[in-house]
This record gives C-alpha cells, structure tokens and sequence, in this order.
C-alpha cells in the first residue's frame, strides 16, 4: 500500500532509528513541501490535505511541515497515480490539482518517469510543461509543481540526507543558540 506520512514524523524517526531508518525507508519520496497539514483519520495513509486543522488541534500540529510519498513499487503495478480523486494512488486534496493530474511510472532500473495526464491540469517539472502522454525521467532535486501545489522527488539517498540535515536542524533548533554546536 502506498503511504504518506509526514515529514516531521519521519525525522523523529530518523533519530530513532539512525543506521536502520535507510533499511525501513528504501524506497524513493515526493515531498509536498511546506503546509498545515490534516491528515484523514481513516485506514487510508495516502492523502493529504490543505484544509487547516481545527483550532483545538492548530497548537500541536507542526507549522510549516511537510508531506511525504512513499513512492513504493505496488506489487502487480508498474505505475502510481497522483489527483486531487480519491481514487488515484496519491490524493492531493487543493482545487489547483485536476482530479487526475499524472502519473509516476516504475522504470526497469528501478528509477522513476512522470507523466502529465491529458485531462489533468497544467504540470511543470524544473519549471518546463510536461507535455499530456509523454514520459520524463525524474531525478533527485526535481521539482513538479502542480498549480498551488510544490512536490520535490527524491531518490533515496538524496531523502535520506534531507532527513539528517532536517533532523540536525531541528535537534539546534530545540538547543537553543547558546547551546547549538560550533
């Protein structure tokens, strides 16, 4: 199944479990950057959400985090959809992505291809338009923006970093600056 989980939880997790996060985790990610996010209280882990929490929630949940897909091969399945339906692999829920905006296709070595889809909504990758029906390769860094909505792949190793970086940040942050390292 795919899943979703946010960023600031899979930090804590990082911490957690140092060497033996890369073996839970091998796998490539699309961070939706930067948001408030509500995640569904339902068995489905593959939607994420714009609509802020509600105001007894809004102190707990962290600001400025952001959601991360697991871009897991389904077994049988050598492609991932991505819309704003319900029905695709991913929900994104911001009325600036199409009901269904593209598709992630598995290639043989194991790397990642986008498509646009031709009923989807405008899609740009590192700032060019991905034409409807025509597959690009995705490499770690590359941005997809889909109206509103600002979404980095990355391939494992590259996430696995982001994750350290993010924790070490974090980990001074929570030190404050006259306890932060030299």
């Amino acid at each position: 199944m795919a899943r979703a989980l946010l960023l600031s939880l899979l930090v804590r997790q990082h911490l957690a479990l140092k060497e033996k996060f890369r073996a839970r985790y091998p796998h490539c990610w699309l961070v939706w950057e930067a948001g408030v996010w509500n995640v569904p209280e339902s068995s489905e882990q593959n939607h994420g959400t714009t609509r802020l929490p509600t105001s007894e929630l809004y102190d707990c949940l962290p600001s400025g985090d952001a959601m991360c897909f697991e871009l897991a091969p389904v077994p049988g399945r050598n492609e991932l959809s991505l819309g704003r339906a319900s029905h695709n692999t991913f929900v994104i829920n911001d009325a600036t992505v199409s009901r269904e905006h593209l598709v992630l296709h598995v290639r043989p070595d194991g790397g990642w291809e986008v498509e646009a889809q031709a009923q989807g909504g405008p899609a740009l990758l590192s700032g060019k338009l991905l034409r409807p029906g025509q597959r690009t390769p995705l490499e770690s860094g590359m941005q997809l923006q889909l109206g509103d909505v600002r979404l980095t792949f990355h391939d494992a190793d590259s996430f696995h970093l982001r994750m350290g970086h993010t924790a070490a940040l974090m980990l001074a942050t929570q030190r404050g600056p006259r306890e932060s390292p030299a």
